[in-house]
């Protein structure tokens, strides 16, 4: 039996079949086993081990290089404050889970009570989308331009490759581009104009009013920047007071996703006055990061992370290589979701290299507000209660234009008056303002529909309502100017103001210019008067939701006295840009009407509390520049108006970006280096020496100036005509006159060959001495810099500075240096050195002498300095009053110049001191300045602050009062 079951047992086991079975069988076991262990014993321990998953390698920012001065004064450094981040955590996908909601529900509730508390405590949080809410509830756009384009390209992932694409993308991609400001808004919250698969975008609840919805997302849409690498955190406010950090930090265990941590700032000091030097910076924008990162590798040190700031503008640009700390990094550990688990390595950053200026800070900043105070007197001095601008030989800046000035410039904002925090006086401006836009609206209706009269016979105030509601129709492309017949009769007569708007409109309808589809018509076989009718209705339409047109209808308001002076004024107190606490009694005297407006307004600017850059108006900017003229070291370089640097850099203030943006003083405009001008009588000294050297002249030629130069046509006048003459004249006699019948004739002789004028030839003689003296090239002073223009046209006319010769600040700055030293032609510099944090030496910036004009006789130079130095002292001098006092002698040279005969001339003046030996130049230039005397007394000024000691530097300093305009100058 025993011997049956074990031959049993061999057979069994001799089939291949059963023992697969088995093995397999004894596998399965063991594997359910494991599975037991791993799931069940060490289920937790695995699970925490699951997320070990990727090693990334994330950047970290080096520190900013510091800026300074020529005496080793700081004007840009570092500073350590406390941010407030946001990261995409892993814990929102689960608290959606548990809650029912959505991750995107989780991400906006945490950011809204962050954003509640920094509100709370009067914390602010920078915003990368470029869209706000009036107090209207209207939505716009704060950039324009290509920065604009850009970001909506960044919004909606619309790259620049169109191949492949169907016409529905491309009409898609189009009409994104097209997107208002709103549009976008409704895009980022919700996904509306997405393109296919967007989703629903930030997916922000209704629940949140618009206003709080745009600061939800704009913490979302500075996450949705770095959505590729979600491990990244965002810094969303920086310099945040510690009374939300304690709070912020109380509460983290329910807001996922939010820490706070240090991070290092850039302040500047001196920033108005120095902001056109040193820029400012900001965070690194996707063209930046492709741009500076081209053919570098992540593992380099200066590559650049999608969260570093760079050089905006300024020298912060221009040296951002140098400036900028070499990068650290952190290795770490970052989970299948992209949260970081560990940090398994750190790499310290380095520190950037310090830049040293060749800019004295003092005086720039003592340049800068003697700029501004010398403004402030010629707009005062033109001032006038009459609605009347004068004629061309005093043009008036009639107050109803100041008025209106702080409105247009955003000083007084309109749009916000219906806001959150509007008062209940700032309330009652809006439903007037609403009141009387209603009016302009019906107004504009009627004239339309009722009115015969032709352009040029109407108000003032519907000529600039029918020209806003032309370019309205044209911008929204109702009205189609590209398909206007330029020649057709109709069109010509509307151009030449001899129809009205809605003549024109009726007569564009039967021409088809008017694209009907953008109208409310049930038929397309309207006929004419119902297309009107219906086109009528579109303009009040548009023109209700239109905050632009809020701006017109107050300025004809202003203009009519609809709206007062009074009710303008009231406002800056009530919107804060004057103090109802410090200023009670100057408030109280304008509000029950014992002060006038117009008194206010001249109160105000004789104490700088309203500055010509806030008005915009003519003049309210200016330059200044000061060489070395042994080295064209640039000593300062004043841009007026400036801007304060700080609120562009570390996340730009939206508000005072506008402001800066829209104003008609264009302070983002460097006006030494981009303000071109002609030279006017500044550019005689080089046609004084351009005859001498060849001969046309010596330095005792007579010229007789009769007041009239007749031998061209038409006929050229000495700007003393026809009040006198100014007789027989040599050049440095010539040059004191500033007579224009000298220069002309020198112009007429230069031209001369074989007994006939040629034009061309002067000219040619003119631009031989231009380019040697180096006014054919830009200045050399390490910024963008607008290119020169040498005239080439009648030299007659260019002899006088005139022409078609255009010049920045900077440029003629760089001729006047030459002129100083005799003759030596230097690239400008506001740059001494860059060395390390340690204070050695990286680069040194030298001389850079660029060539010698050599003249034939230096008896030439004297001639032309004694003339220069008789325009300051001698006895027919234009400036000598102005300058009589001085303890330092000064060589000058004064010029005008036309752009717009509506407008005043630009003032211009040249010079250098002490005469015998120069130390300095000081070129100064007051665009629409009426009279070139008043740049020369803020020239006078410059020497009186530079060969000053130090006790009465530190007196004049103090001294903040507005100085009076200048007698008037012609030259």
């Amino acid at each position: 039996m025993l011997r049956k079951i074990q031959n049993q047992v061999e057979k069994l086991l001799a089939n291949r079949l059963l023992a697969m079975s088995v093995l397999f069988a004894v596998l399965f076991l063991v594997l359910v086993y494991r599975l037991f262990v791993i799931q069940i014993v060490q289920g937790q321990s695995h699970k925490e081990d699951f997320t070990y998953k990727v090693e990334k390698t994330v950047k970290t920012s080096g520190t900013r290089g510091n800026i300074y001065d020529c005496n080793g004064k700081l004007l840009a450094y570092n500073k350590m404050v406390y941010t407030v981040n946001f990261q995409n955590d892993s814990k929102f996908k689960t608290l959606a889970q548990k809650n029912n909601t959505s991750e995107s529900y989780e991400k906006n509730k945490v950011i809204y009570e962050v954003i509640k508390i920094l509100e709370k405590n009067k914390d602010s949080f920078k915003s990368d989308i470029p869209i706000e809410i009036t107090g209207n509830g209207t939505f716009r756009f704060t950039e324009k331009g290509s920065k604009l384009e850009r970001f909506k390209r960044e919004a909606f992932g619309i790259g620049t490759d169109t191949k492949g694409l169907s016409k529905e993308r491309l009409k898609l991609r189009q009409q994104q581009l097209d997107a208002s400001a709103e549009e976008v808004f409704e895009y980022l919250r919700n996904g509306t104009m997405g393109s296919p698969g967007v989703g629903k975008m930030f997916d922000i609840d209704e629940k949140y009013s618009d206003k709080d919805a745009l600061k939800i997302m704009s913490v979302r849409y500075s996450a949705y920047l770095s959505r590729y690498s979600q491990y990244m955190k965002v810094t969303f406010a920086t310099e945040v007071s510690s009374k939300s950090i304690a709070e912020i930090e109380e509460r983290s265990n329910e807001l996922t996703g939010i820490d706070v941590s240090t991070k290092s700032i850039r302040v500047y000091k001196k920033s108005e006055a120095m902001s056109h030097v040193i820029g400012y910076t900001g965070t690194i924008n996707t063209e930046e990061l492709e741009d500076y990162n081209k053919g570098k590798k992540e593992s380099d040190k200066d590559y650049y992370a999608m969260d570093d700031a760079v050089g905006k503008s300024g020298i912060e640009k221009e040296l951002e290589s140098y400036l900028h700390g070499s990068s650290g990094s952190q290795t770490m550990i970052v989970n299948n979701i992209g949260k970081i688990v560990k940090t398994t390595k750190t790499e310290k950053a380095g520190t950037g290299n310090n830049v040293v200026l060749s800019i004295d800070s003092d005086l720039q900043e003592y340049a800068y507000n003697l700029l501004e105070r010398r403004i402030t007197g010629i707009v005062l001095s033109k001032l006038t209660t009459s609605d009347s601008k004068g004629d061309r030989s005093d043009i008036r800046i009639p107050i109803k234009d100041v008025y209106y000035s702080l409105i247009g410039n955003s000083i007084v904002d309109i749009t916000d008056l219906n806001g959150e925090h509007a008062t209940s006086y700032e309330k009652s401006m809006y439903k007037k303002i609403q009141r009387l836009k209603k009016d302009s609206i019906k107004t504009i209706e009627n004239n339309l529909t009722d009115s015969k009269k032709a352009y040029k016979d109407e108000s003032e105030e519907k000529q600039n309502y029918a020209t806003y509601v032309y370019k309205m129709l044209s911008k929204k492309k109702v009205l189609l100017t590209g398909s206007i017949d330029t020649k057709d009769k109709t069109y010509l007569k509307w151009k030449d103001e001899k129809i009205g708007l809605g003549e024109f409109l009726r007569y564009a309808i039967n021409k088809e210019w008017i694209d009907i589809s953008m109208l409310d018509i049930s038929s397309k076989y309207t006929d004419t008067d119902k297309i009107f009718e219906a086109l009528v209705s579109y303009i009040g339409d548009q023109l209700e939701k239109d905050d632009e047109f809020d701006l017109t209808v107050c300025e004809q308001k202003i203009g009519t006295g609809e709206l007062s002076g009074k009710d303008v004024c009231l406002l800056l107190y009530e919107q804060g840009g004057l103090s109802k606490k410090k200023d009670a009694s100057t408030y109280q005297s304008l509000k029950n009407g014992s002060l006038d407006a117009y008194s206010f307004i001249r109160q105000k600017l004789s104490a700088r509390e309203i500055t010509p850059a806030q008005l915009g108006l003519d003049p309210c900017s200016g330059s200044i520049v000061i060489t070395d003229p042994d080295t064209g070291k640039v000593k300062a370089m004043v841009s007026y108006p400036g801007y304060d640097s700080n609120k562009l850099s570390n996340g730009i203030d939206s508000d005072y970006y506008r402001q800066l943006a829209n104003s008609t003083a264009t302070p983002l405009y460097n006006q030494v280096l981009n303000h071109r001008t002609a030279p006017g009588s500044t550019f005689k000294p080089l046609s004084a020496i351009t005859a001498l050297n060849e001969s046309t002249i010596t330095t005792g030629s007579q010229i007789q100036c009769t007041g009239v130069f007749d031998k061209i046509s038409p006929e050229a006048h000495c700007w003393i005509y026809p009040n006198g003459k100014h007789g027989y004249n040599n050049v440095a006699g010539a040059l004191e006159v500033s007579c224009n019948c000298f220069f002309y004739e020198v112009g007429y002789d230069l031209g001369m060959t074989g007994g006939s004028y040629s034009s061309k030839k002067g000219l040619e003689a003119l631009k031989k001495y231009a380019t040697k003296i180096g006014l054919n090239k830009k200045s050399g002073i390490e910024l963008s810099e607008m290119a020169p223009h040498i005239s080439d046209e009648t030299s007659v006319r260019s002899a006088i500075g005139q022409g078609t010769n255009s010049f920045t600040p900077s440029q003629i700055s760089n001729y006047v240096t030459t002129l100083s030293n005799k003759g030596t032609v230097y690239d400008l510099s506001i740059l001494d050195k860059v060395t390390t944090s340690g204070g050695k030496t990286v680069k040194k910036y030298g001389v850079k002498k660029k060539s010698k004009l050599t003249l034939n006789d230096d008896s030439y130079w004297d001639a032309v300095w004694s003339g220069m130095r008789r325009v300051v002292s001698g006895k027919k001098g234009a400036v000598t009053s102005i300058f009589k006092g001085l303890n330092v002698k000064v060589a000058g040279k004064t010029g005008t110049a036309q752009e717009d005969k509506k407008r005043p001339n630009h003032a211009l003046f040249i010079s250098f001191g002490p005469y015998e030996d120069p130390e300095i130049t000081v070129t100064a230039v007051i665009p629409y300045g009426y009279t070139s005397s008043n740049a020369a007394a803020a020239a006078k000024d410059v020497y009186k602050y530079y060969f000053a000691n130090d006790k009465e530097k530190a007196k004049l300093k103090k001294d903040k009062k507005v100085i009076s305009a200048a007698g008037s100058v012609s030259d």
